[in-house]
């Protein structure tokens, strides 16, 4: 489409889509684009509502009310995990690229039909995991791909990230389905960290578009709070027959310890820790030689925003250049899926073992935080370590399109 403006529609501006917001009044001048509306049934939620009115932006209820008066090449979803698929088909129906944030779907089901309408369109849909934006995650994985490490052997992965009772207020945190009957199975991995699980699985993608194959998954799933799904896992994922991918994720916990991960490769070993080294990802060669990826500010000091500027681009020059689409992102549900076949029901923390921090409304595990840092230093799974309150997960084989027990319950 050249230099013309492109059109957007955000659907969803409270919560995380006040940071669509903020980002695109911030460039607003630019001439790159035109926020044409905005969906949400609560404008009120909007921090920057009295603004946008005073520059005009029309609010609706639904999408379909905005799609009889205006168009939109692109289409912003940061709606909860029940609505991505209905709104970014709808989105694709009348002509809009999408920009969904994570995680995709609720369901592989539900990812396959977001494919289809996204062919049909011929209209690309981009998922919003943060890193596969960033030009350094971006350079590491352009060299994992290109053989510079040799075949990897064991990626890990930790992010403990305390939750108080509050996070669950929602009304679709940590719930299997929402009163309507629609799937959510929002989840400490399918949600908070999935970024973390799905990095894992996008680095040992054959290509910059895609991800990994999910073959086998063993997972063990626990909760300190009363949710429907877990607040805390560990799990071991083979992914292209013999990769081996430890993720350990956990709410329960009093103190963050932020994202780190290790990844494994005939030749080096790369490491990262958020906070540490400048924010660096090195990777120490087995010769001795140090690679360094550097990290980049943000378009507008937000650096989570660059998923919003590559999808304005892709639109420009056609659709191209989107590193995670709806292929790269759907292991990431396969896997999630996956977790819950392997463990089943989650399995709550012995009573003696809860504490809880009245003024911050936390629940936490005492010890919890050492065990999985330790289960990651070794790359073992909780039961492994003799943690007293470990359950073990089966394992068990993923298939594209497979029946899952937990869809049927």
């Amino acid at each position: 489409m050249g230099n013309e403006q492109v059109s957007i529609l955000l659907v969803g501006a409270g919560g995380y889509g006040n940071n669509f917001v903020r980002e695109l009044l911030a460039d607003r001048d630019s001439g790159t684009f035109l926020l044409a509306g905005i969906v949400e049934l609560y404008p009120e939620n909007c921090k920057y509502y009295e603004q946008l009115l005073a520059m005009n932006v029309p609010f609706y209820s639904d999408m379909e009310s905005f799609y009889k008066e205006h168009h939109a090449d692109l289409a912003i979803v940061t709606t909860p995990i029940q609505y991505h698929c209905a709104h970014t088909c709808t989105a694709l129906r009348h002509g809009s690229n999408v920009l969904c944030e994570k995680p995709i779907a609720a369901t592989e089901r539900e990812v396959r039909l977001m494919m289809e309408e996204s062919a049909r369109a011929g209209k690309f849909v981009a998922i919003g995991y943060n890193w596969s934006y960033y030009e350094q995650f971006l350079e590491l994985k352009q060299d994992i791909v290109s053989g510079r490490f040799g075949k990897p052997k064991r990626l890990k992965s930790l992010v403990l990230w305390p939750r108080a009772e509050t996070y669950y207020e929602s009304g679709w945190k940590g719930r299997r389905k929402s009163q309507q009957g629609e799937w959510i199975l929002d989840s400490i991995a399918h949600n908070a960290t999935s970024h973390h699980l799905h990095n894992m699985l996008y680095m040992l993608g054959a290509s910059i578009e895609t991800s990994g194959r999910i073959d086998r998954v063993e997972a063990e799933l626990y909760k300190a709070n009363p949710i429907e799904t877990f607040d805390t896992c560990a799990a071991r994922i083979w992914v292209n027959g013999d990769v081996e991918v430890l993720y350990y994720a956990a709410h329960a916990v009093p103190q963050s310890v932020e994202p780190r991960f290790c990844f494994e490769f005939e030749n080096a070993l790369i490491t990262f820790v958020t906070g540490e080294q400048n924010n660096r990802i090195v990777a120490h060669m087995s010769d001795g030689t140090v690679v360094s990826y550097e990290p980049r500010e943000g378009k507008n000091g937000w650096v989570d925003g660059t998923k919003l500027w590559t999808c304005i681009e892709a639109v420009r020059n056609g659709g191209a250049n989107i590193p995670c689409g709806l292929e790269a992102s759907l292991p990431q549900v396969q896997c999630m899926s996956g977790m819950l076949e392997s463990a089943g029901e989650a399995s709550t923390f012995p009573e003696e073992l809860m504490r809880k921090d009245q003024e911050r409304r936390l629940l936490w595990v005492d010890g919890l935080d050492k065990t999985l840092l330790a289960c990651y230093e070794n790359g073992v799974l909780p039961s492994e370590a003799g943690a007293l309150w470990a359950v073990k997960g089966n394992l068990v084989h993923i298939t594209d399109n497979m029946e899952y027990r937990h869809l049927h319950e």
